[in-house]
């Protein structure tokens, strides 16, 4: 170990330079690693739930849908705006009051309980199908597109809008929580520790260590929004530790072995003369 160490120690430089040239790939790799947000991919696929989404999908073509609510709009306005939802991409088709008759027929017609449930004062339901699987990027896609011709009149539902909610929180507010938890570190180490560099140096190792970490699962094609969200956050807790406990046994040693020459970790490697001149 003490040769192991020594040369550690001398290719330092070396090693600091390859350790900054991996975050390249590193970076690449994070960037190319799909985020899962279908909970629904970690079930057993035998299980009734997985085989009735996969008949949808492969037998009729719909493998999710969102009920989606407009207020304060005409009859004519909906039939406008179900129109151009239907124009957005992997949106099989929008079903409401027009799709079993016109809208000049007054709704007042249809069954009471029937319009109960899909009327409400000036609000009405429409439910949108997707041609893919409720947590797929196509069908999220779809779902911001569609809140963006939307826009404030319409509120959309379902396991699809609630999983592309999950994903837009997990993007805003994971970043957030990183920068929180590393300024609170921060904090601690600079006013616990001489030094106010050493923090900083802790952090930059941590935070290489996450991007090697994070740009690894490349090789594995894809990650959960959950391990992304806690990755880095977890690990900042757990190898701070280690940096710590690294940093003290460092200073331990220093006042084992006083001096920049003498201490065995400066030792020059064993040669031919030097054992000759030993002996």
């Amino acid at each position: 170990m003490d040769r192991f160490g020594r040369r550690i120690v001398a290719l330092r430089i070396p090693i600091l330079i390859a350790a900054l040239v991996l975050l390249v790939p590193s970076v690449i790799g994070y960037a190319k690693t799909r985020v899962n947000y279908d909970i629904l991919s970690y079930l057993p696929g035998d299980i009734e739930t997985m085989a009735g989404q996969d008949i949808l999908t492969e037998e009729f073509g719909t493998g999710a849908f969102s009920m989606f609510v407009a207020e304060g709009m005409t009859p004519k306005e909906i039939t406008e705006l179900k129109n151009e939802i239907e124009q957005v991409e992997h949106v099989k088709k929008v079903i409401w009051y027009d799709t079993a008759m016109d809208i000049s027929v007054p709704m007042e017609m249809l069954p009471e309980d029937i319009r109960n449930a899909f009327n409400n004062g000036d609000a009405t339901m429409m439910i949108a199908l997707f041609d893919n699987t409720t947590s797929s990027d196509e069908t999220m896609t779809a779902i911001s597109q569609m809140r963006t011709i939307c826009e404030q009149q319409c509120f959309i539902s379902g396991m699809s809008g609630v999983v592309t909610d999950i994903k837009n929180l997990s993007l805003q507010e994971m970043p957030v929580y990183v920068v929180i938890a590393a300024l609170l570190c921060l904090v601690v180490l600079t006013l616990t520790m001489e030094s106010f560099l050493i923090p900083l140096i802790f952090l930059f190792s941590i935070g290489v260590a996450i991007l090697y970490n994070l740009g690894s699962n490349v090789v594995i094609g894809e990650i959960s929004y959950i391990t992304q969200a806690l990755t880095a956050v977890l690990q900042l807790g757990v190898t701070m530790d280690y940096s710590i406990f690294l940093l003290n046994s460092y200073e331990d040693n220093k006042l084992r072995f006083p001096g920049e020459k003498t201490g065995p970790w400066h030792m020059p490697f064993p040669t031919r003369s030097n054992r000759s001149r030993a002996v």
